[in-house]
């Protein structure tokens, strides 16, 4: 199977970006492989979003051995009197019940967000979009989407992941 690229001028290929730590989309994939396989492929990671009006959202998951176990949403607000968090809505989800609820993250592995990040984000016209591409201090995905060049408010589609660490 051969695979092409095709760039015009003043284009880039989306999967050489670079985030703060200076590795590419191929570098951190790479990297991730190898960090599962020396330490498991059962870990936690956490997604969150905050609006500019205060209000957000997070969803942690649970991979063990590969397969999503759990998964924990958590609707919120920061009040502005105080700048507290306000839990509004929240569900866990287990094995027996995962993705029956419509809000929060989906319930994907980490391999999974590449394969998204890859597919769907990195892929968007750069010229009708803001391209971004962000690995953690490990070299982990942390950021992968895209903004449309013109939206100001809450624009931003793909993955952001907030925290993440193995299972023993």
């Amino acid at each position: 199977m051969f695979l092409f690229f095709s760039c015009e001028k003043g284009e880039t290929n989306q999967f050489e970006l670079r985030g703060e730590n200076g590795l590419s989309y191929n570098e951190s994939f790479e990297l991730w492989n190898k960090l599962k396989e020396n330490n498991g492929n059962s870990y936690v990671y956490k997604t969150k979003f905050v609006s500019w009006t205060n209000y957000g959202s997070s969803t942690e998951l649970k991979i063990k051995n590969g397969i999503v176990v759990e998964r924990i949403f958590e609707k919120f607000r920061y009040l502005e009197s105080n700048g507290e968090k306000e839990i509004i809505d929240s569900y866990f989800e287990n094995i027996e019940n995962l993705g029956t609820h419509d809000k929060g993250a989906l319930p994907k592995t980490i391999d999974a967000l590449y394969n998204s990040c890859a597919s769907e984000y990195l892929m968007v016209n750069s010229k009708e979009n803001e391209i971004y591409f962000d690995t953690n201090e490990n070299g982990l995905l942390s950021l992968c989407g895209f903004v449309p060049i013109g939206c100001v408010d809450d624009c931003f589609r793909g993955v952001q992941l907030d925290s993440f660490y193995w299972l023993e």
